[in-house]
């Protein structure tokens, strides 16, 4: 499915901002990133066919779902969430960068695995993260 290859670029492209030492090369590295990154928000913000009633008059132009594929975790989740999860962390530390709050696909995405116990159990704690 789609949801496999959904943010599939993001880490790499994360990986080339984040070990990058040139800074005459950082805003282009920086700008491939954000649009890899916007390019996993079309997604997520995209409602999936099952969210679209045909017999709605209700137009749904945004979806709402919480994970990839709907409203449970996959095993494409259990790969993506702690690659982000990873790069908010990273970012923000080492290069004062965040996720624009304009992108509320990422952030409900995020916001929603924070909600599961099954996530945050299992996620490093910041502070081992930066080191």
């Amino acid at each position: 499915t789609e949801s496999y290859s959904a943010g599939n670029d993001v880490f790499a492209k994360f990986s080339a901002f984040i070990k990058n030492t040139r800074e005459d090369v950082n805003e282009h590295l920086e700008k491939t990133l954000l649009k890899a990154l916007n390019k996993l928000n079309i997604y997520l913000n995209t409602p999936l066919p099952e969210e679209i009633d045909a017999n709605s008059t209700e137009d749904i132009t945004v979806s709402t779902r919480k994970f990839l594929d709907g409203d449970e975790l996959t095993l494409a989740d259990c790969n993506l969430l702690p690659k982000l999860h990873i790069i908010k962390v990273v970012a923000k530390k080492f290069r004062h960068f965040e996720f624009p709050s304009e992108m509320t696909g990422i952030w409900r995405y995020l916001n929603n695995a924070y909600d599961r116990d099954e996530f945050i159990n299992t996620c490093p704690a910041d502070r081992e993260i930066e080191y």
